[in-house]
């Protein structure tokens, strides 16, 4: 699975547009885009989650925003009211969400119930709505749905996708790209 996040992320961050203000979410590929955006990007980067902002925070040109909020260990991140109250005053070229699984009829849908309204507020602050996930998270739902796979612009996943979900995908409207 890393080398498949590696490509994932290093496509993603192909398409952020230096001096520009993005949005991470909480996530290993999200992890992995935070460390391969290059110095000197003069970037200003929202992000809610201890994984990705470690490696941010080395980055000359890096500007960070931090919600903050309460930590939850096992994601890394950090929510609150006043943090999603926050991430919906903040505006963003790109929005890169993560996801635990993704079923094309069914939805995206995460881990736990307090990411939610942090995903969907990333989601509603940002011009271009990117979804970074590699192909083994296709075919399965939680409980915990936050979107639609149609509120998404773009997917970005592996090679290894079945044929029957690429069709799906671009029947939805999403453009999708395979690394």
């Amino acid at each position: 699975k890393a080398e498949e996040k590696d490509r994932i992320a290093r496509k993603a961050v192909s398409l952020i547009e230096r001096g520009r203000s993005i949005i991470l979410d909480t996530g290993s590929t999200t992890e992995y885009i935070a460390r391969f955006i290059p110095e000197g990007q003069e970037l200003c980067v929202l992000c809610f989650s201890l994984n990705s902002i470690l490696p941010l925070s080395k980055k000359e040109g890096v500007k960070i925003i931090l919600p903050g909020g309460y930590f939850h260990e096992n994601t890394l991140m950090f929510e609150s009211p006043e943090g999603t109250a926050l991430i919906k005053r903040t505006r963003a070229e790109i929005a890169f969400i993560s996801a635990s699984w993704i079923d094309p009829d069914l939805g995206v849908t995460c881990a736990t119930l307090y990411e939610t309204e942090t995903k969907q507020a990333a989601l509603a602050s940002a011009r271009k709505k990117v979804l970074v996930a590699d192909s083994s998270k296709f075919g399965r739902v939680s409980a915990t749905w936050f979107a639609d796979l149609s509120a998404f612009d773009i997917l970005i996943t592996d090679t290894g996708l079945s044929a029957a979900f690429r069709q799906k995908i671009k029947k939805s409207g999403v453009r999708l790209i395979t690394v």
